[in-house]
């Protein structure tokens, strides 16, 4: 604009105009990286999401941006901020099993998403007490209607919250989860991310979003190692670890198929920066933990070796890896494996007596009894190697003892007795400060502790 009070001639007029166009573009200048700068600062601040809109450049994923709710979700409501004690209770040493109870539990409030297909759980411990798990929900595994799904189970409390969405792009398949808490406060959130209408997860983006306050918000999900691109060795598989040394290792799977190779994604700078050694594990659908001696040592699904469940181990932190057969059965649709370092060393193998879940006494094992007795046992079960996986002398037949159950997800009913237990789902576990070991299915949750891994089976004959 012009100032009224200037009269100029003709020329010297045009020139003030100029001179006044080039100072208004000058300050803008000046000003935009302060806009910016303020822009990337409010991008970044964490909120209560649980949408998002996803900006790409080139079919790469550059950012994500959150989408604000009118209220917040449940998982974010009356979350407690206190410390919690986690107290040894039930006394660490005193043998203790509990469950199964869901934590799939249908919304109640109004505008919640929620399909036939809950699956692929992942579970974490909090500083507050809480445990958090999410899932997803879906008419059709392929479809872009799939969802992630969230609950709470509180402090104190004995049943998980109803669940609502946590994690959703518009029209885009969320297939994958993981969710892990490094024990210092900071949780981690890595999901798989179709493209925009793109069916199925043979292609997907890599995600990480984090939460410092027991999940309450969350920064922008961005693209991690490789994540900026859809492509295959992003599936993610819930298990997440941290290796003694700090790094992060997360597993996906390298290929959208029911058989092949497993992938890790690993990061040294506390999840700034990730990279995909290259290697391949044995198997979809891995575990992964750490060795003593700082090698990595993973189980698969498929891809059987002398017709039993593969090892894989590196020594190169996955850049390559070397393969021998374990004792266990190998396991097949339907079922996922945990393979967890316990607090109190030893490592702990979580897996099925029997690959086949339409057939559940295809496959069977021995287990030892209350009385010393050996006995042939079906269905889900426990491990323990107390030498770094070479050996697997303890093992325990995960069975409440008796009650009919849902399973969800791909297992549907099941009946429990002394001798059979879930015979199939998708686990996933973390084992809380106070010594607790919380395993979930594809719908139910599990409780127990080293000493009763360790006790004979109880209810066995």
């Amino acid at each position: 604009m012009e100032n009224p009070l200037v009269v100029l001639s003709p020329p010297l007029h045009d020139l003030y105009a100029q001179a006044t166009k080039a100072v208004v573009a000058l300050t803008a200048m000046l000003l935009l990286p302060l806009e910016c700068t303020a822009y990337a600062a409010d991008a970044a601040t964490p909120s209560s999401y649980r949408r998002f809109q996803v900006e790409e450049k080139d079919g790469h994923v550059v950012a994500t941006v959150p989408l604000p709710d009118d209220a917040p979700p449940r998982w974010a409501k009356g979350v407690s901020q206190r410390q919690a004690a986690w107290s040894p209770s039930p006394n660490a040493k005193k043998p203790y099993f509990e469950g199964p109870i869901p934590f799939v539990i249908a919304p109640e409030d109004a505008g919640e998403p929620f399909h036939r297909h809950n699956h692929q759980p992942a579970i974490t411990w909090l500083k507050n007490g809480d445990l958090l798990a999410i899932w997803y929900t879906t008419g059709e595994e392929t479809g872009t209607e799939l969802t992630v799904l969230a609950s709470r189970l509180r402090e104190g409390e004995k049943a998980w919250d109803p669940a609502s969405e946590f994690f959703k792009a518009e029209q885009r398949n969320m297939h994958g989860s993981a969710i892990f808490h490094d024990g210092r406060g900071t949780v981690y959130h890595i999901n798989g991310m179709g493209p925009e209408r793109g069916e199925g997860w043979s292609s997907l983006a890599l995600l990480l979003r984090t939460s410092t306050d027991n999940g309450v918000t969350w920064t922008p999900a961005r693209p991690i190692s490789s994540g900026a691109n859809y492509q295959k060795r992003h599936q993610v598989i819930a298990g997440t670890t941290m290796t003694k040394d700090g790094a992060l290792i997360q597993v996906c799977d390298a290929t959208p198929g029911g058989e092949g190779p497993s992938a890790i994604h690993i990061s040294r700078d506390g999840g700034k920066t990730w990279s995909d050694p290259g290697g391949d594990i044995q198997g979809i659908h891995a575990g992964v933990t750490e060795l003593s001696n700082g090698q990595l040592f993973a189980l698969g699904r498929a891809q059987a070796i002398d017709g039993k469940m593969p090892i894989s181990i590196s020594e190169n932190l996955g850049k390559s890896w070397t393969y021998q057969a374990s004792p266990f059965p190998p396991i097949g649709s339907g079922q996922r494996l945990v393979l967890l370092r316990l607090r109190e060393g030893p490592i702990m193998a979580i897996s099925f007596t029997s690959g086949n879940r339409k057939n559940p006494t295809a496959g069977n094992m021995t287990f030892v009894g209350k009385n010393g007795q050996e006995f042939v046992g079906h269905g889900m079960f426990a491990a323990l190697s107390t030498d770094e996986g070479r050996t697997w002398p303890t093992r325990k037949l995960l069975t409440p003892g008796e009650g009919e159950f849902d399973g969800g997800g791909h297992t549907r009913s099941f009946t429990a007795s002394p001798t059979r237990a879930e015979h199939a789902g998708y686990l996933a576990a973390t084992q809380s400060p106070d010594g607790v070991i919380h395993l979930i299915s594809s719908r139910l949750h599990y409780r127990f502790n080293l000493s009763w891994l360790n006790e004979p089976s109880t209810h066995a004959p």
